[in-house]
């Protein structure tokens, strides 16, 4: 069996039991993530009946994205550009969610945007209410069976910065 095999084998049993195994364990991190990831990270996670057919994602300095959407339909309107503020932190261990303040939309959509619901559109964990934005990030990992991280993370704080997306994570294993 090889390393790699070994290694997963582990990780899994090790998740299993709640990491058991390794508890006390504190992880402080500052994990930066590049723009060409990030947009294969968010291209992986839509579904493929998503009323979203791409999303891109562009970091700017001062907690700033600009973001750019192809709906899937009505199929004949172009790409809708906006730029999203960072504007409130998730606040563990009582809401992992993430608010986003949509500071601008780009183009001619800018006024049909609330004719189109984009917020009907949404997949569960992602709120629309006015210009605010909400991601309940425990939400969006539930949805693909991984609830159980934020179990382990006790502080996260999510910034940008040209070109990429810095995550700054505190966790411990009890």
């Amino acid at each position: 069996m090889a390393v790699t095999d070994l290694l997963t084998e582990a990780i899994q049993r090790l998740r299993a039991s709640g990491f058991r195994g390794i508890s006390g364990t504190r992880v402080t991190a500052i994990v930066p993530i590049d723009e060409a990831l990030l947009n294969e990270i968010v291209a992986a996670a839509l579904p493929a009946e998503s009323a979203v057919r791409t999303l891109t994602l562009h970091p700017h300095p001062h907690d700033r994205l600009g973001v750019r959407v192809k709906l899937a339909r009505p199929d004949f309107l172009p790409p809708i550009g906006a730029t999203v503020v960072i504007e409130r932190q998730p606040d563990l261990p009582h809401g992992a969610q993430l608010a986003l303040r949509i500071a601008g939309l780009a183009g001619p959509l800018a006024h049909a945007g609330p004719m189109l619901r984009i917020g009907s559109m949404l997949p569960p964990g992602v709120l629309l209410e006015g210009d605010l934005l909400t991601v309940d990030l425990a939400a969006l990992l539930s949805a693909r069976g991984q609830s159980e991280w934020f179990r382990y993370v006790e502080r996260l704080h999510v910034t940008t910065e040209t070109g990429r997306l810095v995550v700054e994570l505190e966790a411990r294993v009890a």
